[in-house]
Formats: structure tokens, sequence, C-alpha cells
């Protein structure tokens, strides 16, 4: 039996590309897609967007705050606005910070500072400028020292982009930070030993002292172990250890007594020790 040969022709070029640029293009399309997987990054699709307000960023750079919570706002799928907002009031200066998103992957964070109610000098130091020597108590009784004081410091001028922008930016920069060493100035002087523990009982001391001393104004407040006020123009109350509101009390009325017999300007300067249970001592 005899069998026919079968008659192929071969195919051109054309076909031959037609015939073989689905499959390629179908393997290209693959190999895109696995090396695109592989270089997915969520982190970069889903960036975090931080929206700040700060009262006084004077007392607290939002860089700083930044650096602080950048751990906590990469992964957006991982965010916990709680652990933010315990983070941020760990800062020395941030009295509360209110965080809550805006968006899906914007947050939106205000930081409300602490208040200055007076300034603080440690009376054991020997070198009162140094580290944990001086600082401030806030409104609510908290210390806070010069490593986290940045009330009368000012942030770091950023580069400027010309000679004449960034002497603006200096001039500017000098007038917020000698502004506010001019208002620290203003602030009375608390004095006790280096115990951050007694910092807000100190400042409750201090402000039922001068509840109870109406028209005197306190210059400074001294606590070792008495207490010494420092009033102006420039008297000098000694009330001891114990019973300071009821020697503090006689002393206003003995003021009142002696202004009717000895002139202003010696009572003015002189010094009232009242730690004597039935009497006091008058040093001029």
């Amino acid at each position: 039996m005899k069998f026919k040969k079968r008659n192929r022709r071969r195919r051109s070029a054309l076909q031959l590309i037609k015939y073989w640029i689905k499959p390629v293009l179908l393997i290209t399309l693959t190999a895109l897609i696995a090396w695109g997987w592989n270089q997915y990054n969520p982190t970069k699709l889903l960036k975090v967007t931080l929206n700040w307000s700060i009262d006084h960023p004077e007392l607290v750079s939002q860089t700083t705050l930044e650096q602080q919570i950048k751990p906590l706002v990469v992964e957006l799928h991982q965010l916990d606005l709680s652990n933010i907002k315990q983070t941020l009031e760990q800062q020395p200066w941030v009295l509360t910070a209110q965080v809550k998103r805006s968006l899906l992957d914007v947050i939106d964070i205000h930081i409300t500072t602490h208040q200055v109610a007076t300034r603080w000098q440690n009376i054991d130091c020997t070198t009162p400028k140094t580290t944990n020597c001086q600082g401030y108590i806030t409104q609510q009784g908290k210390l806070i020292k010069p490593k986290n004081l940045l009330y009368h410091q000012s942030e770091s001028a950023e580069s400027a982009e010309s000679a004449e922008s960034a002497e603006s930016a200096e001039s500017a920069e000098s007038a917020e930070s000698a502004e506010s060493a001019e208002s620290a100035e203003n602030f009375i002087e608390l004095r006790s030993a280096d115990e951050v523990e007694n910092a807000k009982s100190l400042h409750a001391d201090y402000q039922a002292y001068q509840a109870q001393l109406e028209t005197f104004t306190i210059n400074t407040f001294t606590r070792s172990n008495i207490d010494t006020l420092h009033l102006e123009p420039n008297i000098t109350v000694v009330l001891g250890y114990n019973q300071q509101p009821q020697r503090l009390q006689k002393f206003v009325d003995i003021y009142a007594q002696l202004r009717k017999k000895i002139p202003l300007r010696k009572l003015n300067k002189a010094t009232y020790d009242m730690r004597y249970p039935k009497g006091f001592t008058l040093k001029y």
C-alpha cells in the first residue's frame, strides 16, 4: 500500500510572528506582574499624612514631635491613635494631645502646651545655670528643667533660599527669643531643693501665700528647712517650717500696726522673723 505524502507549505515570516506573538506577550505580561508584585510597597502607596496644630510652637517643635511618633505612623493598618496620643503627651511641654482621623490616611493632631506659672531655682546648686539647677513650674505644678526647657530658646532657622531671606528669618527668630526671655523674667521665682515630686505642693503653697497677702506681691519664695518670702519692694518674711499660714497672718496684722508708727521706707526694707510663739523680730 502506498501512502501519499502530505503537501506542507512553509509559513512566511509574518505568519510565524502572528503565531508566536500571543504566547510571547502572555509570558511577558506574567513576568511583569510577578516583578511588580515583588516591588510592591504598601507603605508608599498608603502613606500617612499628619496635620499639625500647636498652640505654642516656640515651646515644642513639630519636628521633635514627628520624630517621637515616627515609628507609630509607618503602617496605615497598624495605626493606634491612643498610643500616638500617649507618646505625644510624654513630651514635657505637652499638656494634652488630641489625635483624630479625618480621612483614611489623614490624622489631625492638636497640641496644647503647658502654661508657665513661675520660675524655679535649685538652692543646692553652686552653679545655678547648669543642668538640673533651674527651670519652670507650670500651672499644673509640673517642674520642667533645662534639658527639656525651650521656653527662652528658639528653634534653629532653616536654610533660606537667599541671603536676604536668611537674614529676615534670623531677625524674626531673635525677636521671638528676646520676647520669650523678657516674659520669663516677669515670673516670680520659687526656690527649693532638687525634688521634682514637691514642685506641685511648692506651687500650691505659693498660691495660698499670695492669696493671703492680698496687697503684697511675692517676688521670691524659698523653701529649705524653713519657708521664707521676699515681698515687694524689699521685705523679707521668715515663716519657719510649721504654722506658716498663722504666722503670715500675724505679719499682715503687725505690718498694718507698725506703718502707723514707723516710716514705710524702713518697714519696706526690713526682715520680719515670725517664728517666735509670742512675738517677732524686726531687722532693718
